[in-house]
């Protein structure tokens, strides 16, 4: 059996350090892993993306190191800047023009499927075989590909190839305010009309497979296909040994920002999109910061640029530059540096489809305070504090209860020690392969 894992997102933009991309990349890597081990002899699993008309092996998904902290050389980081400015408008520019003209990639993608196609009807891949019961699996962020992308996964689907996705969340459906129009137009398009091809939907928590049933539920989403199975999985945690190799003298971070890890910080990792809730995260430190004189800081470590309200926000408090501090996209040893030398860390979405970063926070032995909002309290159980995410001063108090208290900040640290299991890459990627498999 032959699993196709679809990355083509995560392929074309590997400077992005997102969710879901680190996500794509790590259970790519363990699933590759896996395949070749004697436990699944049965089993090839393939990296690919979607070139216009087909699809093609993906040999390399390492993440580019284009983070906006990780270069000390101006003019390196201004060019990084340039060229990576210039390869999101030609995608968006080429993405538009084939929506817009259809009919030329489809005559492309004609062509190019009856070439590929052997003498017997079949498809084929590096001139293998593509065999019935195969599986083609949708694991990245393809909401956003040309049209021809439909007819090309509706092509295996005639061959029998087994059609899955990974559903993350449904935010854009769910919560449409928190998105931009398009996106959330273009998001829910997607799923309203590619979900009649999916015969499987692994979703990351519980509670995003209940979202995706009550889609349906609602006439959101296709229920065509009767053998349809939903289920979901569990992300891991594990940085692959990466703490061996990383410390705050390795040069990953400038010296003002090293200085910075070496003061306690409140940690917020995430892109600084509307449903991570900032406003709630600012109101909470403003509140700490008249009420006492510690000196903790507060660092973001995720993409700006998503919303132009949310970023003006942190900018222009009094105390950006002095104890606020954005550190914009981050590798993933910077992160592991990062959660290792946090006070807490703090996750103050509306919504969740999962909450990568409270795993991660919580395998370090870290506190972490957390929105009631989604999949979080599913995903972080009793190992964090829970706040309403419309309360600041919720949050507020959370936060002075660790301060004022080692003794309680001690307990909570002991306990997650004690008593907290991390879920590991290689048990996410047994877990899904489980789904593929029996």
């Amino acid at each position: 059996m032959r699993i196709f894992i679809d990355c083509t997102h995560t392929a074309n933009y590997t400077y992005k350090n997102t969710g879901i991309h680190r996500v794509v990349r790590q259970l790519a890597s363990e699933l590759d892993r896996l395949s070749s081990s004697s436990s699944y002899t049965n089993i090839e699993v393939v990296a690919v993306m979607f070139d216009g008309n087909f699809m093609r092996r993906v040999t390399n998904l390492s993440e580019k190191n284009n983070g906006e902290i990780a270069t000390s050389n101006q003019y390196v980081y201004t060019l990084n800047k340039i060229i990576v400015k210039f390869q999101i408008l030609w995608s968006k520019f080429k993405n538009k023009f084939f929506n817009l003209f259809p009919f030329i990639l489809s005559l492309i993608q004609w062509l190019y499927l009856n070439f590929i196609r052997s003498k017997n009807g079949s498809l084929e891949f590096e001139g293998i075989k593509i065999l019935p019961g195969d599986i083609y699996i949708i694991a990245d962020a393809n909401w956003d590909l040309p049209k021809t992308y439909y007819n090309f996964l509706n092509n295996l689907k005639n061959h029998e190839v087994v059609i899955a996705i990974i559903c993350y969340d449904l935010i854009p459906i769910k919560f449409p305010e928190f998105c931009g129009q398009k996106f959330a137009a273009a998001f829910t398009k997607f799923y309203r009309d590619y979900s009649n091809l999916f015969d499987k939907v692994l979703c990351i928590s519980d509670n995003s497979a209940k979202d995706y049933r009550n889609a349906q539920s609602m006439g959101i989403i296709a229920i065509s296909n009767k053998n349809l199975t939903i289920n979901s999985f569990r992300l891991g945690c594990d940085y692959l040994n990466l703490d061996c190799l990383v410390s705050i003298d390795n040069n990953i971070f400038d010296k003002t920002q090293r200085e910075l890890l070496n003061k306690p910080y409140i940690l917020v990792v995430g892109s600084l999109a509307p449903h991570k809730n900032i406003k709630t995260i600012m109101a909470a430190f403003d509140l700490l910061v008249n009420s006492n004189n510690e000196e903790i800081n507060l660092l973001f470590a995720g993409n700006r640029g998503w919303h132009l309200e949310t970023d003006m926000l942190i900018e222009s408090n009094r105390m950006y530059g002095k104890r606020i501090h954005i550190l914009g996209a981050v590798t993933d040893d910077q992160l592991s540096l990062l959660y290792r030398n946090c006070y807490c860390l703090v996750q103050a979405s509306f919504y969740e489809g999962f909450g990568l970063p409270v795993v991660e926070a919580l395998q370090y032995y870290k506190p972490v305070i957390a929105s009631n909002g989604g999949s979080l309290p599913e995903v972080g159980g009793d190992f964090c504090l829970y706040f309403d995410p419309n309360q600041p001063s919720e949050l507020y108090q959370a936060l002075k209860k660790l301060l004022n208290s080692d003794i309680y900040y001690n307990q909570l640290v002991n306990h997650i020690k004690n008593q907290y299991k991390p879920y590991s890459w290689q048990q996410c990627a047994e877990e899904f392969l489980s789904y593929f498999c029996n």
